[in-house]
């Protein structure tokens, strides 16, 4: 596990640095402008629909269905994703068709405040990135695949490859005034990656067909399979509408929130992705081997190890929101009034973010033990809390109504999490601690001087972060112990 979640990691590490290049090459070239506000509304339009099927949900329920198969018989096993496989292609035209022939009234439903000419090329950029889409689930599947035989370098991979795509439309957008290769790049990031992981996956020998592939088994696999499935049917569609609902507020609150949105979450999901992502679906697959008790007890070791390096980054982002956002993207089009309304989004996130990071972790542990029904539970009241929020608070909080829902997301999600897997009590007995640093940190932040330079503003800011935790880390024995673990595993055993 501890090598899957290091290899996770270094990929999604490098991945952001790309993905950081990507958005403030973005930002300086497009800023919150026509041109990217169609772009996010096609690149909704086309994730929408195809996440239905490419979603946690389905990994979730796949890789754990899948090892239980191979535990016994390989044939049932491989009979599973082959079953999947001949779908999965059959939805992958059908989507992709769906898209070009449908993108005008889709786009018209995702941002319904969007003037003629925005919507227009939204429409043109739904048509160009629907080719993509049977690329984008033929890799899904094989990544899948690869996970479940514990292979996560694709799942590692994929998001530097979109960022490549991405990084080099921008580039020929910006170059040929032609914003439909924002498009593009996204197309063809996903054409080249699915020709990869498919050499990939048939070199190491997982394409293998079953020796008997008749309709019985596959009957019996396929229902073994949709009784995993099943409870989280449901999710896909609560997760989707909760992005669509999100993107038509942002567009009813005004263009420049569309791109606004993106840009803010691309700083908080950086988290998520470097602790919460290789930690979730490295243990995806390990603790569906364990027993409820001893998942538990695994789950009780990483509290304060998520939750200290997760505490101190929200409250930083928290404090210093436009800052960081005037640091990160205020450059070419990307102006004060830019920087005004994403850094107003990202202070809403960053109060709930540490909330969303182990929450995300926890949900993979129910899905791991095949308690999806508990997950459709909690996620729905998660998402439907946050749509809600948006629907009926945006006309009197603005922009920051779309990162404050997200935070009554995370903290519903944790909530529920914890409520389900029995922990609320050890998560009070060991988060009270981090609770009082952060309030003493958020406290001490109002006696900072503000200077007018913003890396000097952030210097200051990112020196005191660092001296007042580090503090803290030493000065609280449990804390402490936590750190030696992390830094030298054999040493924090010992002691």
């Amino acid at each position: 596990m501890r090598k899957s979640i290091i290899q996770l990691f270094s990929g999604n590490l490098f991945s952001k640095f790309l993905g950081a290049g990507r958005e403030i090459l973005t930002a300086a070239l497009f800023g919150t402008s026509e041109a990217i506000g169609a772009y996010r509304v096609a690149q909704t339009g086309t994730l929408v629909p195809v996440n239905f099927f490419t979603s946690d949900s389905l990994n979730s329920a796949f890789v754990p269905q899948y090892k239980q198969f191979m535990a016994t018989s390989r044939d049932k096993a491989q009979t599973l994703f082959w079953s999947l496989a001949v779908i999965f292609s059959f939805l992958a035209l059908l989507l992709g068709g769906g898209l070009w022939f449908l993108a005008k009234p889709w786009a018209g439903m995702l941002a319904p405040g969007l003037g003629i000419n925005t919507a227009a090329l939204a429409i043109d950029m739904l048509q160009i990135m629907g080719i993509g889409v049977p690329f984008y689930l033929f890799s899904a599947m094989l990544m899948f695949l690869g996970m479940a035989n514990g292979d996560f370098l694709p799942m590692a991979v994929r998001p530097s490859v979109q960022n490549i795509g991405l990084i080099a439309g921008a580039i020929l957008a910006f170059t040929f005034k032609n914003t439909l290769f924002l498009a593009w790049g996204f197309t063809s990031a996903y054409v080249v990656f699915s020709i990869w992981v498919l050499f990939r996956v048939w070199r190491s020998g997982l394409l293998v067909l079953p020796s008997e592939w008749v309709w019985p088994h596959t009957r019996e696999v396929l229902a073994a399979f949709w009784q995993t499935l099943r409870p989280l049917l449901f999710l896909p569609v609560l997760l989707q509408s909760n992005i669509a609902i999100e993107r038509a507020v942002a567009s009813l609150i005004g263009l420049a929130a569309i791109s606004s949105i993106d840009y803010a979450k691309f700083v908080t999901e950086t988290l998520i992705m470097l602790v919460s992502m290789p930690v979730a679906f490295a243990g995806l697959g390990h603790w569906s081997e364990l027993t409820q008790s001893e998942m538990r007890r695994q789950l009780y070791k990483l509290f304060v190890p998520v939750l200290l390096i997760a505490v101190p980054v929200s409250a930083f982002l928290a404090v210093n929101a436009h800052a960081v956002v005037k640091a990160v993207y205020a450059r070419g089009e990307f102006g004060m009034a830019s920087v005004g309304v994403t850094g107003d989004i990202l202070y809403g996130i960053a109060l709930g973010l540490w909330a969303q990071v182990l929450g995300y972790v926890l949900i993979k542990a129910l899905n791991a033990q095949r308690r999806n029904g508990a997950v459709l539970r909690v996620m729905a009241i998660a998402l439907l809390a946050n749509a809600a929020f948006n629907l009926s608070l945006y006309p009197q909080f603005g922009a920051m109504t779309l990162g404050l829902g997200s935070t009554i997301y995370g903290l519903v999600l944790l909530g529920g999490t914890l409520m389900s897997l029995g922990l609320w009590r050890e998560m009070l007995r060991r988060g009270w601690i981090l609770a009082v640093a952060a309030t003493g940190y958020l406290l001490l932040n109002h006696w900072l001087p503000r200077p007018e330079s913003v890396w000097r503003e952030l210097g200051i800011a990112i020196a005191v972060a660092f001296v007042y935790w580090a503090l803290w880390a030493v000065l609280v024995p449990a804390l402490r112990q936590t750190v030696i673990e992390i830094i030298a595993p054999k040493l924090g055993k010992v002691t």
